[in-house]
């Protein structure tokens, strides 16, 4: 029981806790550290596409919105900028196809006319409810990460405050040998 009680052991074990704490602290923490970040980039990039799909949301419906006045009127064909809106319209259609992957409105595009008001109609429709599933999407993916992250974050908490421990133990042994001295 004396050798137990001797300076050195109490000075080796509080080195020990230490260098346990310091492990804990420098790479356990900075892993999970790292892939909490990693998960902020990603929530990050979810939002920058939530807010890039609202932003295209709102130009679709302006541009619905112009072709429904332009359409509307009672004779656009006379007006001098019939077949430069009427080359707009198509432009418009077949990159809201493109870019959405709309392939199933591509034909029936070259079916209707420019000014066909029921043909924009159901294509801003069908262009809407796949932004609003998109956005949808992207927002349950963003919750689902924010989620992961939570108990990284709990396990950190809890690895920090037991380096905090071992940490101090091993300052209270380093410091118990000299009243083993006394």
């Amino acid at each position: 029981m004396k050798g137990f009680l001797n300076p050195w052991v109490f000075v080796l074990t509080g080195i020990v806790f230490n260098i346990t704490s310091a492990v804990i602290t420098h790479h356990f923490i900075s892993l999970n550290n790292e892939r909490i970040a990693e998960i902020n980039r990603m929530i990050d990039s979810k939002q920058v596409l939530i807010d890039s799909l609202w932003q295209t949301k709102s130009e679709i419906e302006r541009k619905k919105e112009f072709f429904i006045l332009y359409y509307s009127k009672s004779q656009p064909e006379k007006s001098p900028m019939a077949g430069l809106v009427d080359g707009y319209y198509q432009d418009y259609l077949r990159k809201i196809t493109q870019a959405y992957e709309l392939r199933k409105l591509e034909a029936e595009i070259a079916n209707h006319p420019a000014g066909d008001l029921e043909f924009l109609m159901k294509f801003s429709t069908g262009t809407d409810n796949f932004i609003i599933e998109s956005i949808n999407d992207s927002y349950f993916e963003k919750l689902d990460l924010e989620d992961t992250k939570g108990p990284i974050e709990q396990g950190n908490a809890r690895l920090f405050s037991i380096a905090i421990f071992l940490q101090v133990i091993g300052l209270i042994l380093i410091l118990a040998r000299d009243l083993k001295r006394n």
